[in-house]
């Protein structure tokens, strides 16, 4: 596709907004990168500045709001427009303002459904069929911006949290390759979040108070928790004072005392709910690399 002839500001900090500027460096024209700083302490990679760096991009760094208004008090950008992806950084009204046609901010739902820090994560946990893709106007507001398109992505029940994201990218690079040039030529016009027919929700920030299983809930609820939580913040089990995350399982029609477990076969490992039991597919003990539930009983029963 050839670029559009009008600029754009980039803002965005995590893995997917690298992901996705990527994608969007091929269709767009991007005047600048604004992003995290690496912090102090962080050992990895900062994807984001990575790739900037690579595609010779231009690129500002502000960890706070008032870090990221000094950077449009300093610099002049040309851009009438910006797309925020993935930034975690709160962006004032004299940001926003900046910009005459806005920031576009792409949201992954459909708002109003999962406003807020999780949507991907939260949607799994709902056990929702659909999500989607918004692109919405930043507005101060959470989340309650005007939007310009929307479409829906379908969850297949066995989607975990990197299999939906992944989703999720391909059809927000779609929608802004296609939605966001006649959006520039003024051929699209905003409008409001219930015309999408949602109904209002919020989602949290998630911790890691949250990796914890807890047996007391039905095994429908924490084999969500599984797959939604993969990754980070993980689903984690203590045996005999052995860290051990569960990274794959499927509900049963057995019954097991929850918070039990029970062997079968030597090769099926069944832990109790508070409905019927959940079988233990894939876990990872601490130190130790991912493994099917017959590799773990083969040399870890003495900790059941």
């Amino acid at each position: 596709m050839k670029k559009i002839s009008k600029t754009v500001v980039f803002f965005g900090s995590g893995p997917v907004a690298a992901e996705s500027l990527k994608r969007l460096n091929e269709d767009f024209t991007i005047e600048a990168v604004i992003t995290k700083p690496k912090a102090p302490h962080h050992k990895g990679p900062v994807p984001v500045v990575e790739l900037a760096e690579s595609l010779g991009l231009d690129i500002y760094t502000a960890d706070s709001k008032t870090a990221l208004d000094s950077i449009f008090d300093a610099q002049h950008f040309n851009s009438d427009v910006a797309i925020l992806i993935d930034f975690g950084i709160i962006v004032s009204r004299k940001v926003i303002d900046y910009f005459s046609l806005g920031i576009i901010n792409s949201h992954f739902s459909i708002l109003p459904e999962w406003r807020g820090a999780d949507p991907i994560t939260f949607a799994l946990l709902s056990g929702q069929e659909k999500t989607g893709v918004s692109l919405m106007i930043l507005v101060e507001k959470m989340d309650e911006g005007p939007l310009l398109h929307f479409e829906e992505v379908g969850i297949p029940s066995s989607y975990d949290n990197p299999q939906l994201t992944q989703a999720l990218i391909e059809c927000s690079n779609s929608l802004l390759s296609q939605v966001m040039p006649k959006y520039i030529k003024g051929d699209i016009k905003p409008f409001t979040q219930a015309k999408t027919g949602r109904k209002v929700s919020y989602s949290r920030k998630i911790s890691t108070l949250d990796s914890r299983l807890d047996f007391t809930k039905t095994a429908e609820t924490l084999e969500r928790e599984i797959r939604a939580y993969i990754g980070w913040p993980g689903s984690k089990i203590e045996l005999k004072d052995k860290n051990i995350i569960i990274t794959k399982a499927h509900i049963t029609n057995e019954y097991v005392k929850p918070g039990n477990f029970e062997i079968q076969n030597k090769n099926v490992l069944l832990v109790g709910t508070s409905s019927t039991a959940l079988s233990i597919d894939e876990l990872k003990p601490a130190g130790k690399n991912n493994m099917d539930a017959r590799s773990f009983l083969a040399g870890n029963t003495h900790l059941l």
